[in-house]
């Protein structure tokens, strides 16, 4: 991983730290007793994915156009190519996130709570006329559909920040560098050369 130099360092460590941190707050949620983790954290890491994957994505699409054609082999490769640390940890990231989104799922209600209790409403569209019901909530099934919303508010992010490293590590690695050019001349087909430019 030495491609991995300034700006890409930058990115890639950023998109790795705020991953660990989210897969923390995933795997706090199947801890027994109430939620700890404070939500305004859990929704900082949500809309955080949304600048660190645009900015890789950008680099990736526009900068590196890993779109182009043979790219996605070189992709493949690129994977195949990682050291095992990374296969690993980019495998945890998914297992955990698909484990988050299965037990979410079905216990991921709005909840919510006022002074007459614990709470979540739906839609009910074939009521006429179509209004809000509200859903009473014992304590710890509103515990528990606290824990819901955060494995699937972390869950997906944890994802997009697993990609957005993918996605600067390519990108590094098809940027120009005496390597790469020698590589290119010599016909080589490392991935480093690998972007049309």
């Amino acid at each position: 991983m030495d491609e991995l130099r300034g700006s890409h360092r930058v990115h890639f460590v950023v998109a790795a730290v705020l991953c660990a941190a989210t897969l923390l707050c995933l795997v706090s949620t199947w801890l027994p007793g109430a939620f700890t983790v404070p939500m305004w954290l859990v929704a900082t890491l949500f809309i955080g994915v949304f600048p660190v994957f645009a900015t890789a994505l950008f680099r990736g699409v526009v900068v590196a156009r890993l779109p182009g054609r043979g790219n996605g082999y070189l992709l493949l490769r690129y994977v195949l190519l990682l050291p095992p640390a990374l296969k690993v940890a980019y495998g945890l990231v998914l297992g955990l996130a698909a484990l988050g989104f299965a037990t979410g799922a079905g216990s991921a209600e709005d909840a919510q709570a006022d002074a007459s209790g614990y709470f979540y409403s739906h839609w009910d569209s074939q009521a006429q006329p179509p209004h809000s019901v509200r859903v009473d909530l014992t304590e710890s099934e509103y515990r528990r559909a606290l824990k819901g919303q955060a494995r699937i508010f972390t869950a997906g992010p944890a994802v997009f920040y697993a990609v957005s490293g993918f996605l600067v590590l390519v990108t590094a690695s098809a940027a120009p560098s005496p390597a790469g050019t020698a590589a290119r001349r010599s016909g080589g087909t490392a991935i480093r050369g690998g972007s049309q430019r």
